[in-house]
């Protein structure tokens, strides 16, 4: 087995827990419909967290080609984002018995900053790969600037607005979009 091939089993299993935290978390809320209250920036977050998993796992097998000796470093370099992402798919929902309303739109004004806080350390944590690993020229970070400077207005600012949050949620959904359809072909 190649050395690559260690780290994107072990990428994908991080990444596929994140995965069955989500569907496990949406099933939950199909399976409960009727004692859910819905928010659309928080169901929005959701997609959104999910599309990140896929897009890093197909990031992750394009490393094949890029990196051709692996260090322990380069791996949790690699491990941190997966990592990152399965807390966040962990913290889309509320954990408890289904004997209760489930208020999402309570639970995410109550947690965005924690699911925020977990969006901007993979924001981060990308940028570093994608510089570090990947060698991605200085200039091509502009989006992830702009994307972490976008979480931090919101943890500075406080924002409250359900409204801002669907906003931004959505055009992260935009930019998530631009970069699956532009994603590289696996060979």
């Amino acid at each position: 087995m190649e050395p690559f091939e260690y780290v994107i089993a072990f990428t994908s299993i991080i990444l596929g827990l994140g995965v069955a935290q989500i569907l496990t978390g949406v099933s939950d809320i199909v399976a409960d419909w009727d004692n859910v209250k819905f928010s659309i920036p928080h169901s929005l977050y959701i997609l959104v967290v999910f599309l990140i998993h896929i897009q890093d796992w197909w990031w992750t097998y394009s490393m094949q080609e890029i990196v051709r000796e692996w260090t322990i470093l380069k791996v949790l370099s690699v491990l941190i984002f997966p990592i990152i992402l399965y807390l966040q798919a962990r913290m889309l929902f509320p954990t408890g018995s289904r004997q209760e309303e489930t208020d999402l739109r309570f639970y995410f004004r109550d947690r965005w900053k924690w699911m925020y806080g977990l969006g901007l350390a993979s924001v981060i944590s990308s940028a570093w790969n994608n510089f570090a690993i990947s060698n991605v020229d200085l200039h091509l970070h502009i989006p992830h600037v702009m994307y972490a400077s976008a979480y931090i207005i919101f943890f500075v600012s406080d924002v409250k607005k359900e409204k801002y949050h669907t906003i931004f949620i959505v055009l992260q959904l935009i930019f998530l979009s631009g970069a699956i359809v532009g994603a590289p072909s696996l060979k």
